[in-house]
């Protein structure tokens, strides 16, 4: 009988707890129900609003998993489905009216761009999607692969409204504003409404930030770890330019691991013994020079695709790269916010550009500005999560950069975009919001969010409209 009254506490806290996990699951189950159809039926009027093949390198994806549905990249019935494509490319008016492909050539037509080199998993995944309809149209299969990047779209916001809901609990119209703010950004959306491997590599990305917040908050739980682990390992096996994403992750496994504040020396010892283990490991010297080992060769022949010792000493080159650094930030800035479909297609007027970067800039000092506020009612998970960020970002931009070498000796290079960076969409808009914030004096700041998003709003609709006439007029 004692034993039985002793129990009763214990099973009224189970009861509790499982009350109000419950009680928390219909909540946002009720937010779900409608955020999740929003985002999919926004997706869908980019889906159908862009004609077929005016996505960025949307044919050379398509062809990329259309090769692999008629036996492989280098299957002869490859030249059949390149001319198909070609043909539905020119009646489609993707070329100017003069140009018109070759379809009576033995060999396949020239079509952009090709994308072969890339990691194969997303061209897998798409072409089990489209095996069963191989016999459709291309255009059909095309507009398959785009409810396909629509579906991934709309995961990729809930994502971020998650991640909110778990790193600013106090505060859920915050995780609303910050999944609008996603959701309207023109450029992204755009792309995440295409045919194109870099709509796998974002939703993996985010679902790996949601993981590594999860592991903040709560330790070694096993949905944080997995949906960390996987989700990084799936945006890397899809596309090279998720590589970066090893950074924050194992920085989210240390402090994950490490649940107390670590001494900024302590960071530093540990980034140079990092640093150092690394070139020990990676290069060595022969007479011919400095060489990577060979287990390093085999991954920059077949993934990086990249001399490293050559791209390393590039970086040496400051006069010489400065310029190019100027540019790309320009350019990349502008495509991630307001260049669409090739990069052609512009939002605003050049004008336009300006108004965006300033927008950029002023919450760059409203983000220094935050930085000197004592955050007294941030946990410690919540301030890691910002130094995440913060680190998520500038490894974005600094791979960026990377790009650009081996500079070559003469001529242009490739200068990258605002795509590039969108692996790292979530902390981007997550510090975009928190500096845009710190912005406004005190007293106006529970209401900035929602500048922020009728600015965003504002830059969508002159988005469709834009693609409306550009297309369609």
């Amino acid at each position: 009988m004692a034993r039985t009254e002793a129990m009763k506490p214990a099973f009224s806290a189970f009861a509790l707890q499982w009350r109000h996990l419950f009680a928390q699951y219909v909540a946002e189950w009720r937010i779900i129900r409608w955020l999740a159809p929003l985002v999919l039926i926004h997706s869908l009027v980019y889906v159908f609003l862009v004609p077929p093949w005016q996505h960025y390198d949307e044919p050379g994806h398509f062809l990329y998993a259309a090769y692999i549905v008629r036996g492989g990249i280098a299957a002869p019935d490859n030249v059949a489905i390149a001319r198909e494509v070609a043909d539905s490319m020119y009646r489609h008016h993707f070329w100017p009216p003069d140009v018109r492909p070759d379809l009576l050539s033995p060999h396949p037509p020239g079509i952009p761009t090709d994308q072969r080199h890339h990691p194969p998993l997303y061209y897998l995944v798409m072409a089990t999607i489209l095996y069963p309809l191989r016999y459709l149209p291309v255009e059909l299969q095309l507009y398959v692969g785009r409810l396909v990047s629509a579906g991934l779209m709309m995961l990729t916001v809930l994502a971020v409204w998650r991640t909110v809901r778990i790193m600013a609990p106090d505060e859920p119209h915050m995780a609303i504003v910050l999944a609008a703010l996603v959701t309207m950004a023109p450029a992204f959306v755009d792309l995440m409404s295409a045919f194109n491997s870099d709509v796998l590599m974002n939703f993996a990305a985010a679902a790996a930030f949601l993981g590594m917040a999860i592991m903040l908050r709560d330790g070694w739980r096993p949905s944080g770890l997995a949906l960390a682990l996987l989700g990084a390992t799936v945006a890397i096996l899809t596309k090279r330019t998720a590589l970066p994403l090893v950074v924050p992750l194992m920085l989210a496994l240390l402090w994950t691991g490490y649940r107390r504040p670590i001494h900024r020396w302590i960071y530093v010892l540990m980034g140079v013994v990092a640093i150092g283990t690394l070139v020990v490991s990676s290069v060595t010297v022969t007479d011919k020079g400095v060489q990577t080992q060979p287990w390093l060769a085999t991954i920059e022949r077949d993934y990086l695709r990249v001399s490293l010792v050559p791209w390393l000493m590039s970086w040496t080159d400051w006069e010489r790269a400065w310029p190019w650094y100027r540019r790309t930030v320009e350019v990349a800035h502008s495509h991630f916010w307001v260049r669409l479909t090739w990069g052609h297609v512009a939002v605003l007027p050049p004008l336009g550009d300006w108004l965006v970067g300033g927008l950029s800039i002023a919450t760059l000092i409203g983000l220094v500005r935050s930085t000197f506020i004592r955050h007294k009612d941030l946990s410690l998970a919540q301030q890691r999560w910002i130094w995440l960020c913060l680190l998520a970002v500038g490894i974005a931009w600094l791979a960026l950069f990377g790009r650009l070498h081996p500079l070559p000796e003469t001529g242009n290079t490739y200068i990258p975009r605002g795509r590039y960076l969108y692996w790292a969409v979530l902390p981007t808009m997550w510090l975009l919001l928190l500096g845009w914030q710190h912005l406004w004096p005190a007293h106006w700041r529970e209401y900035s969010p929602y500048v922020l998003l009728a600015i965003l709003v504002g830059l969508d609709g002159a988005a469709l409209v834009t693609l409306f006439i550009f297309y369609y007029h």
